[in-house]
């Protein structure tokens, strides 16, 4: 298994404590390999082909999706691995029709390529703890954003917004400033993972849990960072093709994190405000990519 040369700039602060192995998670011998390796106790499981790749190959969303999930688990039986925690997706629930507050036990009817894939690997790590007794817990999320999210137009444009201007650099946004979106910054995303994580068994009611950050809209975003950079250069421009507006409706919507609070303790930091906040320091900081 090939050895990755450096560390991501945002994680720039754990070089000489940690070590990177570059591998194919849709090949069981690569997985088995690095589990086996660094006696690993417990996968975090986040490696997925998006939305946008998923529906160019629906071959290549299965087998990374899907089959590298069964790869992280057959791996986890094999090798007597502790925990397994997944990170899913709220692109389960579908495009339309999704209500304007989601619980945990609201129906899963998803829309595209990727939304059936995870849902997929859901069924998969519940079906594993059933039959083999792998400790699997996981938790769905609506945007993540944060620093050095890969900028595209689409999906992207959440953590634009804040990064490009952030770095001086000005920015138009593909879409309309009133689309609403079930947003989470990336460090109550890790948090939720330990806490779950660190959760006793017996304080866990279920196996997958909702987390939610804030819901708000591009427009309100936008004014944030005016507020925190009074020069940002930001634009919108509705995109003619649709794509956004899809995407959105896959978004609008807030996610109950009772569970979550109840079962993990699980409470959301970062809102607007102090997320874009702190997404500007670390963007200063140099931990954008």
């Amino acid at each position: 298994m090939a050895r990755r040369p450096a560390l991501p700039p945002g994680a720039a602060d754990l070089a000489g404590r940690v070590e990177l192995a570059a591998g194919d998670v849709g090949e069981l011998v690569h997985v088995l390999d690095a589990v086996r390796r660094y006696r690993v106790d417990c996968i975090y499981h986040t490696a997925a082909i998006l939305s946008a790749a998923c529906e160019a190959s629906a071959a290549s969303g299965f087998r990374t999706n899907v089959g590298g999930t069964f790869n992280v688990l057959e791996t986890a039986r094999l090798l007597d691995v502790a925990n397994v925690v997944f990170v899913g997706s709220g692109t389960t629930y579908g495009l339309d029709n999704i209500p304007p507050r989601i619980d945990d036990a609201t129906p899963q009817h998803p829309a595209n390529m990727y939304g059936t894939t995870k849902l997929c690997a859901e069924r998969l790590g519940l079906q594993y703890h059933r039959q083999y007794g792998i400790n699997f817990r996981g938790t769905r999320y609506g945007m993540i954003v944060g620093p050095g999210r890969r900028i595209t137009h689409h999906f992207g444009d959440w953590s634009g917004i804040i990064e490009r201007p952030a770095k001086g650099l000005p920015y138009t946004v593909g879409s309309d400033p009133e689309c609403p979106c079930a947003y989470i910054y990336v460090k109550d995303v890790v948090r939720s993972l330990l806490d779950l994580k660190r959760a006793d068994a017996s304080h866990l009611r279920q196996r997958m849990y909702n987390v939610h950050g804030f819901t708000a809209t591009l427009g309100e975003v936008a004014a944030a960072v005016r507020r925190h950079l009074p020069s940002a250069q930001l634009a919108f421009e509705r995109d003619p093709g649709g794509a956004m507006r899809a995407a959105n409706r896959s978004l609008a919507y807030t996610m109950d994190s009772t569970a979550a609070a109840e079962d993990f303790a699980y409470v959301t930091r970062y809102t607007l405000d102090p997320m874009v906040a702190d997404f500007i320091a670390e963007v200063r900081a140099g931990r954008a990519g």
